[in-house]
């Protein structure tokens, strides 16, 4: 940030002091109050000045400030274990609800003595096809 006060802060300024703060929230350094305040007053801040203070008790991140919106490093879930984890969570949705489908379906048959359409296929089939098509592309 620059030295004069009174200079007008940009938005990305606020976003890298947000960000800041953050980092130091993260690490135990604040209090969730104390984050919460903080973060108000960097969004509400106008001047460098009023920026200033927000970090001033806090040690200085390796990081430069402000953060690009965009960056290249990997997101989060893009691991080999967590498309598995994503893949087995899709098929054991699929696999409950299909349960509870056909069990609703059975005790209906069951206690009617007739059966009246194999709706549950409604379910199966198209959520099942689509499972299977991202299988089979990936």
């Amino acid at each position: 940030m620059a030295n004069d006060p009174a200079l007008r802060a940009s938005d990305a300024e606020r976003d890298g002091v947000a960000h800041a703060l953050q980092e130091h929230y993260a690490a135990g350094r604040l209090t969730m109050e104390e984050f919460h305040d903080r973060l108000d007053a960097a969004y509400r801040a106008r001047t460098h000045g009023e920026l200033g203070p927000l970090l001033a008790d806090l040690p200085h991140l390796d990081e430069p400030l402000p953060i690009p919106a965009t960056s290249s490093l990997p997101q989060p879930g893009w691991g080999r274990r967590a498309r598995r984890r994503r893949r087995q969570a899709s098929w054991s949705s699929y696999l409950s609800a299909n349960v509870v489908c056909w069990a609703i379906w059975g005790t209906e048959a069951a206690t009617s003595g007739h059966l009246d359409g194999l709706w549950p296929l409604w379910v199966t089939v198209p959520w099942g096809a689509m499972l299977l098509t991202r299988r089979v592309h990936r």
